[in-house]
């Protein structure tokens, strides 16, 4: 189970996170192979890109890799 962030768009909400961990350690990967291709998360709205992106992103932070999201 991947651990309990706070979403920056929703104050104070704590999300936990399920069947998410293949999508995660998958941008992991990527990031520990060097990757610096976009990647693009596509899918129907309300079904968790933003929340995805967020979680792996604390998930590099933590491991001392660098990213950024850009949100369109």
């Amino acid at each position: 189970m991947l651990k309990k962030i706070k979403l920056p768009f929703a104050s104070g909400l704590e999300v936990e996170f399920s069947d998410r961990v293949k999508g995660v350690e998958q941008i992991f990967e990527w990031a520990e192979t060097g990757t610096w291709r976009p990647i693009v998360v596509f899918g129907p709205e309300g079904c968790g890109k933003t929340s995805l992106l967020l979680q792996a992103v604390e998930i590099l932070k933590e491991q001392g890799l660098a990213s950024y999201i850009l949100i369109l």
